[in-house]
């Protein structure tokens, strides 16, 4: 378990430091051997790649741009708008790591009968613990500030934007509806019912949605594994919450203060989405969690609270299976299908805010 002195100190993000980059080292490595033996989705390749800067500090964001076969031959009109992020356990670059998603949008039949043309913006946002919370959720704000002032450029339609993302870019997807809800809730008024929310759907996968309170835990998973995706062993999860809510300052604060500085970070709703009220959730929302990931206690405790309050709530509690298992499980694998459905549903999401029908 983590303390407010593990989070400041030049000599603890050293150490911080030193451990991320080795971390980052065997989990590229072992993503590069997977993909040779064709055990790991591959990248697909993007259409065209926009780098912007960031507001908040000196890094740049990369965004991976798709456009599926409508969207190619537009004509006239406006494309829709799906932003997308990807896992890292807040410190691994594994940005397109969501190829087979991708490429499940790209060559849905569903959007392609309807001609419904779709614009997919994937992207990369600040790692920890070079760039710790919230930093990461400034990223994401800044790409949907990015296409909100550049929609003509693009030529997508703002009004019709769902969201995606696994582990921590679900939590970036979820975060970001909340706050601009929010934001708009301040700014306009109004009640739940009038309000058009500016997210439209998202689909969220395995993400961590509380920060607050302890680790939960899950049933352990049978040995030998032969079943698809994690289970994140504590010692990872204390190291993820170090990096992740390090210190930006160069000289340490008192405990008191170090103490306070994460609770309130932990606090915030687009850090932790669960904390935001019912009414700031969009209209759309399918929630994937797994049996052996502790993740999903409080995923399943958000779901349980929006039904409770009248939310609709879509997705699954996928049994057998543990985090990250969409982009490992293999054909004929248990859990396989529920990947296919678990992509052929956010197509259909996205589909459902087409506004020819009933935006």
């Amino acid at each position: 378990m983590s303390t407010s002195s593990d989070t400041t100190g030049r000599t603890n993000y050293v150490k911080l430091y030193l451990m991320a980059k080795m971390m980052r080292g065997f989990s590229l490595f072992g993503i590069a051997l997977g993909r040779a033996m064709g055990r790991v989705e591959r990248v697909e390749p993007p259409q065209e790649i926009v780098t912007i800067s960031s507001t908040k500090g000196k890094r740049t964001i990369r965004i991976h741009i798709y456009r599926n076969k409508a969207a190619l031959g537009l004509t006239n009109g406006t494309s829709a708008v799906h932003i997308n992020w990807h896992g890292s356990g807040w410190m691994l670059p594994l940005h397109g790591q969501n190829g087979g998603l991708i490429r499940t949008i790209l060559s849905s039949d569903l959007l392609t009968t309807n001609a419904y043309p779709v614009t997919i913006f994937d992207c990369s946002y600040a790692l920890s613990p070079e760039h710790p919370a919230p930093a990461p959720y400034e990223d994401a704000r800044d790409v949907y500030d990015y296409l909100m002032k550049n929609a003509t450029k693009f030529n997508v339609d703002m009004d019709r934007v769902t969201l995606s993302g696994t582990s921590a870019g679900a939590t970036l997807a979820l975060g970001l509806a909340v706050k601009l809800a929010s934001e708009q809730v301040h700014r306009e008024g109004g009640s739940a019912e009038t309000r058009v929310h500016p997210i439209k759907g998202i689909s969220a996968f395995y993400p961590p949605v509380n920060w607050l309170g302890e680790r939960a835990t899950v049933p352990e998973p049978p040995q030998p594994k032969t079943w698809p995706g994690t289970l994140m062993p504590p010692f990872v999860s204390d190291v993820i919450t170090i990096a992740h809510f390090f210190s930006p300052s160069s000289s340490p604060l008192s405990p008191e203060e170090e103490t306070k500085r994460i609770e309130e970070l932990k606090r915030r709703v687009e850090i932790s989405p669960a904390l935001a009220p019912t009414r700031d959730f969009p209209p759309i929302l399918l929630l994937w969690t797994t049996e052996y990931d502790h993740l999903s206690v409080k995923a399943e405790a958000l779901r349980e609270r929006l039904q409770k309050d009248g939310g609709k709530v879509e997705g699954k509690y996928i049994k057998g299976v543990g985090h990250g298992w969409d982009l490992e499980v293999q054909k004929d694998q248990f859990g396989y299908q529920d990947r296919i459905d678990a992509y052929d549903d956010t197509v259909k999401m996205i589909a459902r805010v087409d506004s020819r029908k009933d935006r």
